[in-house]
């Protein structure tokens, strides 16, 4: 996997925890990731932005065969 592959999904993973159960603990230890590498805080910011525009999307519902 390269390098932007894991700091992607490492972003996903850090946005998915921040929307569930957090703790203190883990907002540190996603501080310090963020400010390991400014690559770490570019994919966070995308990653919430898509998650933010995907709470707005409608979400799509079959068409009944009534």
């Amino acid at each position: 996997m390269q390098r932007e592959d894991i700091v992607w999904k490492t972003a996903v993973e850090w946005v998915i925890r921040e929307h569930g159960s957090s703790n203190s603990a883990d907002l540190k230890e996603l501080i310090a990731w963020l400010n390991q590498d400014s690559s770490h805080r570019a994919a966070y910011e995308e990653a919430s932005r898509i998650w933010l525009l995907a709470v707005f999307v409608p979400s799509s519902t079959p068409p009944s065969n009534e």
